[in-house]
């Protein structure tokens, strides 16, 4: 069963301790959230569900998240809400719970957002840190022991990129793509003051009205994470803050921004970067006008455009992941929010996400 999109908008994204880094995450949430309400042009009152796609749901992201956004947008206290953690694919995962209500009938419109501060919420802080003892316990490790052990999902790209034969080169030159392709559609943007942290020249509240790409020193560019490596800083996304909304309904509307026809997820090998695609194969369209894959790394994206026989003419038209940085759930979204937004009557697009022995995969069109 597919579902209108209603609304659909997001903050500007910037890099960890930018432009964004002193917004409380729940209060930015609130502020794009309520923004995007009113562009639907329905009540808090008929709301039924708030699902928040968050991959480190701890800290100032805790404590959940979903219903802090609720109240602190002056929502009605009853409205229910919950956090969905599926590492990478957290915002995807958000979106698919929601369809998931709103096909079963247990709720008529839902609230689907993707939230991420990096600058409050150090990625890896649920897991990686080990505050709270080591993540998947020792078994998990010793599965795959034999295999050369668990490694960052980066790494994995990295190493599965060297295997197909897409070179340093090739990632690189995607990467530099990424920065100058990047346009987003003002109509999915929603301005926000700007709350800089300490490295950052702006002052408290300026209007900040898109997002802040980064800059590259080309001739400067080093393999990052193993010596003999081939992501550097052109072909990898660093941290990034922001948010990303978007509003689902099955009450009977003329206003629909698009429709989102599929939507599910896959899990597979942890080291595999392609992990779980198969499982999500099925939610693909017979056919559609434009791929938007999220970037983690170049690596990455090259591997899925590979593998699965993706035409790479029409990937990340308007830039992708790597021109900004990488705001995990809200990037999930992000693709979905732009695509939209940068689509024609009619045509269709599907967003996907792999890595970290998941996928995510999702497909609307607009109306």
């Amino acid at each position: 069963m597919s579902v209108p999109i209603i609304a659909a908008a997001r903050s500007p994204f910037a890099a960890a301790d930018g432009v964004l880094a002193r917004w409380h995450p729940v209060e930015l949430a609130a502020v794009v959230m309520q923004a995007t309400l009113e562009r639907a042009g329905i009540d808090a009152d008929d709301i039924d569900l708030v699902v928040a796609g968050c991959a480190e749901p701890v800290g100032a992201q805790g404590a959940n998240a979903a219903h802090a956004c609720t109240l602190a947008a002056g929502w009605p206290a009853s409205v229910p809400g919950f956090v969905v953690d599926a590492e990478t694919v957290s915002g995807i995962a958000a979106l698919t719970v929601a369809l998931d209500a709103l096909t079963a009938r247990r709720a008529r419109t839902a609230v689907v957002v993707g939230l991420n501060s990096a600058s409050m919420v150090q990625p890896g802080a649920s897991a990686l840190g080990r505050i709270y003892g080591r993540p998947w316990g020792p078994a998990v490790e010793q599965r795959y022991a034999n295999g050369g052990g668990l490694v960052p999902p980066i790494t994995a790209a990295d190493r599965g990129a060297t295997a197909a034969g897409i070179d340093r080169a090739r990632q690189d030159a995607w990467g530099l793509q990424s920065l100058e392709r990047r346009s987003a559609p003002s109509a999915a943007l929603v301005t926000v003051g700007a709350r800089p942290g300490e490295s950052v020249a702006v002052q408290r509240d300026v209007p900040i009205d898109t997002d802040v790409i980064r800059s590259i020193e080309v001739d400067e560019l080093t393999p990052i994470f193993e010596q003999d490596g081939t992501t550097t800083a052109a072909g990898f996304a660093p941290a990034a803050d922001g948010v990303a909304v978007v509003v689902l309904s099955t009450i009977a509307t003329t206003n629909s921004l698009g429709v989102l026809e599929s939507a599910a997820l896959g899990a597979g090998d942890p080291t595999d970067p392609l992990a779980g695609f198969d499982a999500v194969r099925h939610a693909m369209p017979p056919s559609t006008d434009s791929w938007h894959i999220a970037e983690p790394s170049a690596s990455t994206t090259l591997l899925a455009v590979t593998q699965l026989g993706i035409d790479e003419s029409i990937v990340n038209r308007h830039g992708g992941t790597i021109a900004v940085g990488d705001a995990a759930a809200a990037e999930d979204l992000r693709l979905v929010i732009d695509g939209l937004h940068a689509s024609e009557p009619g045509e269709r697009g599907t967003a996907l996400r792999c890595g970290g022995g998941a996928a995510g995969i999702c497909s609307w069109h607009r109306t």
